[in-house]
């Protein structure tokens, strides 16, 4: 009894579902005319628009982010090059100069060291000559800023080594000139008056015969006394009419 039931009511399910279909297959236009009057279908359609394009949109920026990494590793193969321009600074110290009478800067003159002969008296009262050797800084003539130098005076350490200069204080020179190996070396008046007599006078020639007379281009010197020639440089009679030598001083 039980089997007929369950039996009827199986059959009973199918021919429900056959039914609905064929109610549905000859009614179908006029759901489809009712969906599309009520709008259902481009609700549906405008739903499938909108998820569409926020996939493709996704799938896009994806695309374009691996596009541009994958030509970013094509053309920088290499790493970028920075280029740093280093701010340089120079730190140039002052330099010391020494002026001389002209006040000009030593570094902008020539230098010659010269041999300037000074007076070293021994314990016997015997005068003899030393030469020291001494920068000298020139512009033009070398000769001319040695005898300045010799007729200045000694230097600290020079004095400290016991030398003298029997050459008369304020004895200047008013002129050199040289030709034909002869040094013309025009004084004042001072070079005729020494405090040490004839020895003195002779010491203090010697000291300017031997010093010109250094330079390649000086044998013989002729003193002036104020731009004249004199015989004598003084009454003590030491000779001074004709150019001096070494030789002629011994």
């Amino acid at each position: 009894m039980k089997k007929k039931k369950s039996s009827i009511g199986c059959l009973f399910w199918i021919a429900l579902i056959l039914l609905i279909l064929v109610v549905f297959l000859f009614s179908r236009s006029r759901i489809e005319s009712v969906m599309e009057t009520t709008g259902f279908l481009n609700f549906l359609s405008s739903r499938e628009q909108k998820e569409d394009p926020e996939i493709e949109r996704i799938i896009t920026e994806e695309d374009e982010t691996a596009i541009t990494v994958e030509n970013s590793l094509d053309t920088n193969t290499q790493e970028p090059v920075t280029t740093i321009t280093p701010e340089i600074k120079i730190d140039i110290p002052e330099s010391e100069t020494i002026t001389d009478s002209e006040n000009q800067s030593v570094a902008e003159k020539n230098m010659r060291s010269s041999t300037l002969y000074f007076v070293n008296v021994s314990d016997e009262n015997k005068i003899s000559l030393q030469g020291m050797m001494r920068p000298v800084y020139y512009d033009d003539s070398p000769l001319t800023e040695t005898l300045i130098a010799l007729i200045s005076g000694l230097t600290s350490s020079e004095l400290n080594k016991g030398l003298l200069s029997l050459i008369p204080a304020g004895t200047e020179i008013l002129g050199i000139s040289v030709a034909n190996m002869t040094a013309t070396i025009n004084f004042n008046e001072a070079l005729s008056f020494n405090n040490f007599g004839r020895e003195g006078l002779e010491a203090e020639l010697k000291q300017i015969v031997y010093t010109a007379t250094e330079f390649s281009t000086v044998d013989k010197v002729q003193i002036l006394i104020n731009g004249q020639k004199k015989q004598f440089l003084s009454t003590e009679g030491v000779f001074i009419g004709e150019p001096l030598t070494r030789l002629s001083l011994q």
